[in-house]
């Protein structure tokens, strides 16, 4: 308590001083202290967790989608905003006002000064996770604001906002990692051991018996157009206890599905929001369960010059475009997908006019675009597609009666579940009208297709159907709302000219998007960098992994800290070890 008390007192002081030591300053605090408090308080009610400080650097586009979600008022907020109105009123009648001279506005701006020096250079030289004892849980951010203090909690994110090295890390030890995945070396052994005896290493990655051509100097490679979807809010809700045999199920998916080259649940870091994190780990490779929670690459860092699926694909000779019928600022994606590697990027505002469903644009309107991209391009494509269809709230009442969707089910009962089960119905119609227009057409064509989170009432959705909160729940119960359906599939045309080079991959049914990358490269028999050799030995030891923890080659889920307690699971650890020091060095270390 007594940290979270100087922490408001100090910016109490502050703005008291600023506002010279009047009244009205005295409002002024309480009132940004009401007002974070609400955001906080709506934040949790359409996302689950409160405001970190990531957030603070996305605040356009937190304004952009607000127009999907309806603010309400509930009697405890009435209160608070009623306690706030008498307390202005008692400090209008209560405080004389005082006359602020010259010397006196010098003295209290000089004041704020010093204390916001003082505030910055302790904020700098006090680790508040270790001399305050706090722990902030990524997948329960809301319960540590509420044991332990928002003011604390925040701050304590603030100084995790910037990446420090992970033990073990140097220049050395990327090159011990990365050795036996080298080219000319997978499937044997480095020839020397790493320079530093504790550093893990991985079994380098089996080869195959098809036919991977390398390429040769010539471009464009000669490979399929590859069109990623990662589809908003695409889940598969019949993965919850009791709605196994309901209508939640996208069937024309899972048909899909079940003739893939690869398909299964893929293991994200976010829930409700976040899509920018998904999208980074899928074309980066790297995982959030590195980087922690509350932290928002796209937003906060340089990723000029990353390794990425983007720049890979470049380099091969494809053309690469973006697709996302919204603001291209949301999430700085104007800036980010230049710095990765994209020739173009489609925002809505290339798309005037587009058919839409719920007043946002159709996946299908997304799809069309992706083909004309093909139709347009010389050489092979490359299309990352970011639909919007299916964004939240669900409680907006445009679902035409022709298109609504009931849930059969009377464990849960629900209008918000029913608008969102009608939005992945019609997804699943537009996914059906682009994979016939793909086995139609000549030229060779693989998807990836997976969905970046699930809706933000998961948490309401596991309650009901667990019959407990997530609070306490053992990590395989808390990983449920962090799943969603994939598969990489491949065209008749594709099958027709490229089956040699196809891979069915059948250990991938449990993934995490940081290997999508790799899984997609693998199955299409695409050209593999010494990166995508490490991480298909990774997913041998690290199946999956994501912002809550991780997956051990047996299927247990873990904790990150927790205790070892078997051979695989520190032949895990010694993985997730060498992944992070690779993570570094491919995001910041050059």
């Amino acid at each position: 308590m007594i940290p979270n008390l100087l922490i408001l007192a100090l910016g109490c002081a502050i703005v008291f001083l600023v506002g010279q030591r009047t009244r009205a300053s005295l409002a002024v605090f309480v009132g940004l202290c009401l007002a974070a408090g609400t955001a906080n308080f709506f934040l949790i009610e359409f996302k689950g967790q409160p405001i970190v400080p990531a957030d603070l650097f996305a605040l356009s586009t937190a304004a952009s989608v607000a127009g999907g979600y309806s603010l309400f008022l509930t009697p405890r907020l009435a209160a608070c905003l009623g306690a706030f109105a008498a307390f202005s009123v008692a400090l209008a009648l209560g405080c004389p006002q005082r006359k602020v001279t010259r010397w006196d506005a010098a003295v209290n701006c000089l004041g704020a000064i010093l204390l916001v020096v003082a505030g910055a250079l302790q904020f700098n030289a006090v680790d508040i996770r270790e001399q305050c004892a706090v722990k902030v849980d990524v997948w329960d951010v809301r319960g540590s604001y509420g044991t332990q203090g928002t003011a604390l909690c925040f701050l304590s994110r603030a100084q995790e906002l910037t990446p420090k090295p992970p033990e073990g890390y140097s220049a050395e030890a990327v090159d011990a990692i990365l050795a036996p995945f080298a080219e000319g070396s997978v499937g044997a052994p480095p020839d020397t051991a790493p320079p530093n005896g504790d550093i893990p290493t991985l079994p380098a990655a089996a080869t195959d018996d098809r036919e991977t051509a390398a390429v040769e100097g010539t471009l464009p490679y000669d490979g399929p157009n590859v069109i990623a979807i990662m589809n908003e809010t695409f889940s598969d809700l019949s993965s919850y206890p009791g709605l196994e045999d309901a209508n939640a199920a996208p069937p024309f998916f899972r048909e899909v599905a079940a003739d893939a080259l690869a398909s299964g649940d893929v293991y994200v870091s976010a829930m409700g929001g976040g899509t920018c994190n998904s999208e980074f780990e899928f074309l980066t490779g790297a995982s959030m369960g590195n980087m922690g929670g509350g932290v928002y690459p796209y937003v906060l860092y340089d990723l000029e010059g990353v390794d990425n699926l983007a720049a890979a694909f470049r380099a091969l000779g494809y053309g690469t475009h973006a697709i996302h019928p919204a603001e291209a600022s949301n999430w700085r994606r104007d800036r980010i997908y230049e710095q990765l590697g994209f020739d173009d990027f489609d925002d809505i505002t290339t798309m005037e006019g587009a058919a839409t469903f719920r007043d946002l644009v159709t996946d299908r309107v997304t799809y069309e675009r992706a083909l004309q991209k093909i139709d347009e391009g010389e050489a092979p494509q490359f299309v990352f597609d970011v639909t919007i269809q299916n964004h939240g709230g669900y409680d907006t009442g445009l679902v035409p009666p022709a298109d609504a969707v009931h849930l059969e089910s009377e464990q849960v009962e629900s209008a918000e579940v029913d608008e969102f089960l009608a939005a992945i119905r019609q997804s699943d119609e537009d996914l059906r009208w682009l994979v016939d227009e793909l086995n139609a057409r000549d030229e060779s064509t693989i998807v990836v297709f997976f969905g970046d989170h699930q809706p933000g009432f998961a948490d309401w959705l596991f309650q009901k159907t667990y019959g407990h909160s997530v609070d306490g729940s053992p990590l395989e119960e808390v990983q449920q709302r962090y799943r969603t359906p994939y598969f990489i599939w491949a065209n008749t045309a594709a099958r027709t000219q490229y089956g040699n080079r196809l891979a069915k991959i059948a250990d991938a049914d449990v993934t995490s998007l940081n290997y999508l990358r790799s899984l997609l490269t693998e199955a299409a028999g695409l050209p593999e960098t010494p990166q995508d050799r490490y991480q298909r030995a990774l997913r041998g030891a690290l199946p999956a992994i994501n912002l809550n923890g991780y997956r051990d080659g047996e299927g247990a889920w873990h904790w990150f800290g927790e205790a070892v307690e078997s051979d695989v699971q520190q032949r895990a650890e010694d993985a997730l070890k060498s992944y992070r020091i690779i993570q570094h060095a491919q995001l910041f270390g050059g």
